[in-house]
């Protein structure tokens, strides 16, 4: 049986659940359990629709189901995912670490609404109580290292997403309460910039580990073997944390 921790992936806002199938299919084949989360923010049509609790608790019951396996866990968040991934780890004793992927980690009692001052990205829409993506400009914006073909493929793979994710409330920092935690920065990202990936990771504290892929906002797309080695020695290292 592997010893290594299962990967539970909180995706970030907009992208189709089918983005993330090469990246996982790859943890798997390098030993790692690994499951994606299909978050109920993303592409719902419920009344009300659903938000940052809803998506926590669709992350909780993976992490559960590991934990019930006797599996150790270590959460990967993407973008918005970093606020729903380490808000899900909350009273888990199987948790190894926490890993934002070009992620957002806000303080506890803000939300991603509070901390994203000023305009709106120009490629979303907001429409009533959900989110668009304006797909004549989103392409230049997440997937502006693949090829022509690959952006016009999975530009349209896109859904919209719930506003009351954005407008929930950050109920946990597991960098103040001793758990490990790993930031991955995108160098070539033009999503999230990467002056302010460095703004998050700062807020995760001096022991923080770090670690850079050379690509845009979706890694797992393009390049998923070369994400899997980046995430193992980030993994590797915090599991050593853990342990310590």
């Amino acid at each position: 049986m592997s010893k290594k921790p299962a990967i539970v992936i909180a995706q970030g806002s907009w992208q189709n659940a089918n983005s993330w199938d090469r990246f996982v299919e790859r943890l798997r084949a390098a030993g790692y359990p690994a499951e994606h989360v299909k978050l109920p923010s993303i592409g719902s049509t419920a009344t009300p629709l659903p938000g940052l609790p809803e998506d926590v608790t669709a992350i909780r019951s993976v992490i559960a189901r590991f934990r019930d396996a006797g599996k150790k866990v270590v959460v990967l968040g993407h973008s918005s995912g970093g606020v729903s991934g380490n808000n899900a780890i909350v009273g888990f004793d199987n948790i190894d670490g926490v890993i934002f992927l070009s992620a957002f980690a806000i303080p506890k009692g803000k939300s991603l609404v509070e901390i994203n001052k000023g305009p709106p990205q120009p490629w979303i829409e907001m429409q009533g109580d959900r989110i668009f993506i304006r797909k004549e400009v989103s392409a230049a914006a997440l997937y502006n290292d693949l090829d022509e073909e690959s952006q016009s493929k999975w530009n349209q793979e896109v859904s919209h997403t719930s506003a009351a994710l954005f407008d929930g409330i950050s109920m946990y920092e597991p960098w103040s309460e001793g758990v490990p935690c790993g930031y991955i920065f995108c160098s070539e990202d033009k999503a999230l910039h990467v002056p302010t990936q460095k703004e998050m990771a700062a807020r995760l504290g001096p022991g923080v580990i770090t670690a850079t892929i050379k690509s845009g906002h979706s890694p797992f797309i393009n390049m998923p073997d070369e994400l899997v080695a980046v995430v193992a020695k980030v993994v590797g290292k915090l599991s050593q944390k853990t342990v310590s």
